[in-house]
């Protein structure tokens, strides 16, 4: 028997076999969302996989940021680079390296995504300020969100003050110097303005050397209702941080020195992000609402490469900054039909994004390349939900959506004899995306769903890029958008009010996936591509069990199968992606309300980054025990928390390296601490 399906066997069976230790997987199956059909439905009611995180779960977590509440949720993959969340992706159907590009983040329903290859900025968001997350999984959320919904959708719903004010302080110590303050206000006047306010500071010196970060937050989220037909809305943000880039290491190094051990000992960068989404919502009664969406972004990052391209003149010095405009009015109408539930939305989504990158070289403060792009995106899109029975609803809905990129490339000739011709180019590009679902409410809380559905990604600006013969810079045209056709089914099950399960399936058809090719383009050195075809499919399932008043116990089991159709690779499975997923929650009270959590997560064995050829063996599985102990006295909450109890040695993201097989890996953190206290008045 292998190691595999040994451990596997461990963790359903400790599932059974320890009914006196529980921890809650309140990833609820009866709470409302948002995030399927840009309006507030039940969970059990949706025609798709869909799952919520609860506030009593991200307490009860001994998580520090929101990708790592994501880590034992089923049907999510989760790399964090170094350990504190500022390079990090999550990964939902097992698109490995393009994962973060192919899952669309969404805060309060604004999105997260950047328009570059960096994906959603997880730094941003800070836990303490969350409510909620929703999690769609698969492409259905292609109708609603359109670009990047390929593979899931997720949306982070931030908290809001209602009532008399509330002031809530926290305070965080724990390993590698980590300390956090937050203070919060929130309340409501005459129920007719809510307001929450929220600032942090964030500082750490991190696992590894050089994986410091340092970051100040402040959030507002601002509602006020004029009548009961008119209300607006105005949410902002600000933050500033500092974090290291300590580089991947080779075994070489592991072994010459050890695994906290950074190989760019002065990679920095430095970022300032803020935002606000404002807007008014008009209730026409029987006429349905109408809400005018608009939002503001605007990004500088800086990132110094003072050791990994000392001796370069390529540009060790980046500055890259990013303004988006967003315009995205939608109209909801859930009148009855011949005495049938119905709800229509319809809507409209225009966004506008500004790129500019300068690049400097170290030696000289020289002027290497400047960059300016933009891109414009406009959508619109439909989808209704109709009830043919009382139990039985039907969901469908089309998007269409068009993009245009203008490419403004200036780069300096290196070395000066080689050309380097400019390139001002305008690109276009269209997609569409439909979605048609089934879902049968046969009882209380317990549904059954189908769902088909076709979802599609664009290209990022600087997918388009690659070095011809000469070393100067090209812009690939031939590249093509991927599109996806998602099959959905699965059942949430409500046995009683101690025993809750959901098991769903799936299957992505996925045509013209980007990736990159470790070895493409003329000189060798990489470029972005698309394959021919590829699958993703498998099983997401979950099971919340209360064994009495005191004991709540939890599984997850996620089986992945992503794999190329065709080509050179065909019948290879995908880097990156680990086929076993699972997780065991225990949690138990004890008098003077404490509260002891425990969780386990195994993930599987999977190919290393740039192994599509699946050439070299697979890097090991591991499984990681978290644990905290909590008490509670009044309004004052005091954790304790070990991260990695069992100090295992991992790395969640590692890869190869094709010209002479070295592996390189970045390391995860070893066994940890943290200490919380949180007082609310």
């Amino acid at each position: 028997m292998n190691n595999v399906i040994k451990k596997l066997i461990v963790l359903g069976l400790s599932s059974f076999i320890l009914p006196c230790i529980a921890f809650p997987q309140d990833v609820e199956l009866d709470k409302v969302i948002v995030t399927p059909y840009r309006y507030e439905e039940s969970l059990n009611k949706t025609a798709s996989d869909a799952s919520v995180i609860s506030t009593s779960y991200i307490k009860n977590s001994n998580a520090k940021s929101v990708v790592e509440v994501l880590r034992s949720i089923p049907g999510v993959a989760v790399r964090d680079y170094y350990g504190n969340g500022t390079q990090a992706s999550v990964d939902i159907a097992g698109f490995g390296e393009q994962a973060a590009l192919n899952v669309l983040v969404l805060v309060d329903g604004r999105r997260l995504n950047d328009i570059d290859l960096s994906g959603a900025d997880w730094s941003q968001i800070y836990l303490d300020q969350v409510e909620r997350i929703e999690i769609i999984r698969g492409g259905s959320g292609g109708v609603i969100y359109g670009d990047n919904a390929s593979s899931g959708v997720i949306n982070i719903i931030t908290k809001k003050g209602s009532g008399k004010p509330k002031v809530n302080l926290g305070i965080v110590y724990g390993s590698y110097d980590m300390n956090k303050q937050r203070l919060s206000l929130g309340g409501g006047i005459d129920n007719k303005l809510s307001y929450y306010l929220s600032g942090e500071r964030d500082s750490t010196n991190g696992y590894r050397n050089n994986s410091f970060y340092k970051a100040g937050n402040f959030t507002s989220n601002l509602e006020y209702k004029f009548s009961n037909e008119l209300s607006a809305s105005f949410n902002s943000g600000f933050n500033a941080s500092t974090y290291g880039l300590p580089g991947a290491l080779f075994q070489t190094d592991i072994d010459q020195h050890n695994r906290r051990y950074a190989r760019f000992g002065d990679d920095h960068a430095n970022k300032k992000d803020y935002y606000f989404l404002m807007g008014p919502k008009i209730n026409l009664s029987d006429m349905g609402t109408l809400d005018m969406g608009f939002s503001f972004r605007h990004k500088n990052n800086d990132s110094y490469y003072l050791t990994s391209m000392k001796s370069s003149d390529f540009g060790g010095v980046q500055r890259d900054a990013v303004t988006t405009l967003g315009l995205t009015p939608k109209y909801v109408l859930g009148n009855s039909i011949v005495n049938h539930d119905n709800k229509f939305i319809m809507g409209i989504d225009y966004y506008r994004s500004d790129y500019h990158s300068n690049s400097f070289a170290l030696s000289n403060n020289s002027l290497v390349n400047f960059t300016g792009i933009r891109k414009t995106s406009l959508s619109s899109y439909l989808q209704d939900e109709f009830s043919i029975f009382e139990k039985l609803a039907l969901v469908g809905g089309y998007r269409y959506e068009a993009v245009r990129y203008a490419f403004n490339f200036h780069d300096s000739p290196i070395p000066p004899t080689l050309p380097s011709p400019d390139q001002d180019t305008k690109l276009r590009a269209n997609q569409w995306a439909s979605n048609y679902g089934l879902v049968y409410t046969y009882q209380e809380d317990s549904s059954l769903f189908l769902d088909a559905g076709r979802s599609y990604r664009f290209p990022e600006i600087d997918e388009f890029n690659f070095f011809d013969s000469n070393f100067a810079r090209q812009l690939n045209t031939d590249l093509k958008s991927q599109s996806a056709i998602t099959y959905q089914a699965g059942v949430r099950h409500k046995f009683s009010d101690r025993i809750r399960a959901s098991f769903s399936l799936f299957r992505m058809n996925v045509k013209d996936e980007l990736y990159f090719n470790a070895t493409g383009g003329a000189t060798g050195f990489g470029q972005n591509e698309n394959y021919d075809k590829t699958v993703h499919e498998g099983i997401d399932s979950s099971l919340d069990i209360k064994l009495n008043d005191l004991v709540i116990l939890s599984g997850t089991y996620t089986f992945t199968n992503a794999y190329f159709d065709g080509g050179p690779f065909d019948k290879n499975k995908i880097p990156l992606v680990p086929q076993h997923k699972g997780s065991i929650g225990l949690r138990f009270l004890l008098p003077n309300n404490i509260t002891l959590n425990v969780i386990d997560t195994y993930v599987g064995k999977k190919y290393a980054l740039n192994d599509q050829a699946n050439a070299y063996s697979q890097l090991n599985g591991y499984l990681v025990v978290d644990t905290n102990l909590s008490w509670r006295h009044k309004d004052l909450t005091v954790t304790f928390a070990i991260n990695n109890l069992l100090d295992k040695q991992y790395s969640e993201y590692a890869g190869v390296q094709l010209s002479d097989g070295a592996r390189f890996y970045y390391p995860s953190p070893e066994r940890n601490f943290t200490l919380k206290a949180e007082y609310t008045f």
